[in-house]
């Protein structure tokens, strides 16, 4: 990046906070002022500002507020915070169950976004790190939250994302994978069988808002021969168990009793 770029960025964050701390809506002149910038300099910025979503211009006079961008940002953070508190102590309790690797995700995209990892007593060599994106056809948890959209959402994310081949076991197919989806759903638990990464296996299971949206998901993951010596179906069970406090938790079993 650019000197000049990172200077636009600079005064587009100084502009963003000018109306962050204005009671009301301002004017070009009134930011200019504010931030120690020519009217015109700001109206550029307020421009791209505008058509990225995160400042609005009022209809009927020249003055600008926060735009919804900044909001879907807010609770997309705050989301992303709670669901990590939360969950915390119930990855430490599964890392402590069955001494493997314990993930947390969020959606994102039509992705999934690592945002925790807890290891067991014995490390693993594994490609997923805090941050680092993954696709959904191939990762257990991936496929849990895919279970729980409309086939119609499903098979958008995978025909748009695409369903690259990371193992030889890793399914192609669409439909293959549409086709995994209602037991899924019945069961809460996913199975990635080696499809993301050879010699190992994961489990998964989605994490649900107040609204019953799957925001993201638990998963244990070990080596293919241990996760089959300490059971899949045990591990499953725990896993949905764990997935269903998580998800009591932020609000879903509440929202759904006194619906």
């Amino acid at each position: 990046m650019t000197e000049k770029n990172v200077q636009t960025l600079d005064r587009s964050l100084d502009v963003l906070e000018a109306l962050s701390q204005a009671d009301e809506p301002l004017g070009v002149t009134e930011i200019g002022n504010r931030v120690g910038l020519h009217k015109s300099t700001v109206h550029r910025i307020l421009q791209t500002l505008a058509y990225r979503g995160y400042v609005e211009k009022e209809k009927d006079r020249d003055r600008y507020h926060l735009g919804i961008k900044i909001v879907e940002l807010g609770i997309k953070f705050f989301d992303d915070l709670q669901i990590r508190k939360v969950a915390e102590p119930f990855l430490a309790d599964l890392a402590k169950e069955f001494d493997e690797v314990v993930h947390l995700v969020i959606s994102d995209e039509g992705e999934i976004v690592y945002l925790d990892k807890m290891e067991g007593s014995q490390v693993i060599s594994m490609r997923s790190r805090v941050g680092r994106r993954a696709p959904m056809h191939c990762t257990a948890v991936g496929k849990a939250i895919l279970a729980s959209l409309s086939e119609e959402e499903a098979r958008h994310i995978l025909e748009s994302k695409g369903m690259s081949r990371l193992t030889q076991k890793t399914k192609t197919s669409v439909e293959e994978i549409l086709e995994e989806l209602p037991g899924i759903r019945e069961k809460k638990v996913a199975l990635d069988d080696e499809e993301n990464e050879l010699g190992i296996i994961c489990l998964g299971t989605p994490v649900l808002d107040y609204s019953g949206r799957a925001i993201g998901g638990v998963s244990v993951s070990g080596p293919a021969n241990r996760m089959h010596e300490k059971g899949l179906d045990q591990i499953g069970e725990v896993l949905r168990q764990i997935g269903e406090e998580i998800s009591s938790r932020l609000g879903f079993n509440f929202f759904n009793k006194h619906a």
